[in-house]
């Protein structure tokens, strides 16, 4: 199996850590591609990362994304419209393709907006996709799956990344994501 993660500073992060920590696949029939922007919003990826997915043509596509569209200045709905838009391109374009739309992380100091407002609203985009492509079913091809491994310690001092120990987490929480795709 092909699978592609697709996203921002977290799935760069974790690549980086991933190759510090030289960890390797633990499925020989999983080939791991994992591509992350810092700063990386669902219209940067639908303009500049389309040609990084035919290029690879995953079986399998894992979207981390919508939590740099969170901002005072939008609704929840607002970012579940871009994301909805991404998936219907990404369907068209790959029709064999199971994508996995993974929950929005927590942030402890989100950029340009409270913690308590970004918190509301990532809850509120969450709730919207899970409501909107449900959990994994039996050749399903699009899914909502929820990271539940986040603890306060697993942040890095910035209070937006993870740390070494919330990178160990979030490798295994994707790992989980894609064997449903299996």
């Amino acid at each position: 199996m092909r699978a592609l993660v697709l996203g921002h500073s977290f799935i760069k992060r974790l690549s980086n850590w991933m190759r510090a920590n030289s960890i390797v696949m633990p499925r020989d029939n999983l080939e791991l591609h994992l591509h992350g922007v810092g700063g990386r919003t669902v219209p940067q990826v639908f303009h500049l990362d389309l040609l990084m997915v035919e290029r690879i043509n995953p079986d399998v596509i894992l979207l981390q994304l919508g939590g740099n569209d969170i901002s005072d200045s939008t609704s929840a709905s607002d970012v579940l419209v871009k994301l909805e838009r991404l998936i219907t391109v990404l369907r068209e374009k790959h029709p064999i393709s199971t994508i996995i739309v993974a929950s929005i992380f927590c942030r402890r100091l989100p950029r340009g907006i409270s913690e308590r407002s970004y918190d509301r609203k990532k809850k509120r985009v969450n709730k919207f996709l899970l409501k909107k492509f449900g959990a994994s079913e039996q050749g399903k091809k699009v899914f909502f799956f929820t990271h539940k491994f986040f603890k306060k310690e697993y942040f890095d001092n910035d209070g937006v990344h993870l740390n070494d120990h919330g990178n160990k987490r979030f490798f295994q929480s994707i790992l989980s994501a894609l064997q449903l795709a299996l």
